[in-house]
């Protein structure tokens, strides 16, 4: 499967010569304690952070910054999703269409009515339970905020997603519809880098997991139907 993300040697602060492919149509699990590295990962994936050494190519060009990555239709879910990935005090449409601007804009100008379709579009789709798209995100339950950041990037045609704790703090319920969503994502060719401190989720919908421990690669396991915590746990502390 072809290769979308190749993050080589990278260095930065608390990660140590970091390695690694992402392909089409896989779900990359990393785990690793709160202090391992992991999270800054993510947004070096992202390209919100820049590392000393090292690159990170997407389809075989470096990444930049968060510009870069977007226009590469790469979407991050921020493990702190009411201060990275969402404005709380903006409306649902509002955050649904900021990163599908290029997508919906014609001549420098978008058209009232096409945001209206798009919004209502991602709100069916991931059947976000709101009041109307007019409402504000920061009345939603977690869990539909949560629905209301992934939605932002799939409507704009995302391919590679990099979700950091993206059940963390929604109900059983949701969890569920979030794997499902992920699941069915990965089955349409996406590439999903899944980081999580929960490893039965990791377990669950990965591929392979990467472990990191102070900040280095410490094992990588394949998916495996006897796989199990404690396997992983003794290569995280």
């Amino acid at each position: 499967k072809q290769r979308t993300i190749r993050v080589r040697n990278i260095f930065y602060h608390n990660l140590e010569d970091i390695s690694f492919d992402l392909h089409e149509g896989e779900i990359l699990g990393i785990a690793g304690l709160s202090g391992s590295g992991m999270h800054e990962l993510g947004k070096l994936m992202f390209g919100m952070y820049k590392p000393l050494q090292g690159e990170i190519l997407i389809y075989g060009k470096p990444l930049k910054d968060v510009k870069t990555a977007m226009e590469n239709r790469i979407g991050y879910v921020a493990k702190e999703r009411d201060k990275e990935t969402l404005i709380l005090d903006a409306s649902i449409k509002d955050n649904l269409i900021i990163s599908a601007l290029d997508k919906l804009k014609k001549y420098f100008f978008i058209n009232p009515r096409t945001e209206k379709e798009f919004a209502k579009e991602q709100i069916d789709n991931l059947n976000i339970k709101c009041q109307s798209m007019n409402q504000l995100v920061g009345e939603l339950s977690g869990g539909n905020k949560q629905k209301v950041s992934f939605a932002k990037w799939l409507g704009n045609d995302s391919k590679i997603l990099i979700l950091d704790s993206p059940t963390r703090g929604i109900d059983v319920g949701v969890k569920a519809k979030m794997y499902s969503l992920i699941y069915k994502l990965k089955k349409e060719g996406y590439s999903i880098v899944f980081i999580s401190e929960e490893l039965p989720e990791l377990i669950g919908m990965s591929d392979r997991i990467l472990v990191l421990k102070d900040g280095r690669l410490n094992k990588e396991f394949k998916r495996s139907s006897s796989l199990m915590e404690t396997d992983i746990i003794k290569y995280m502390i």
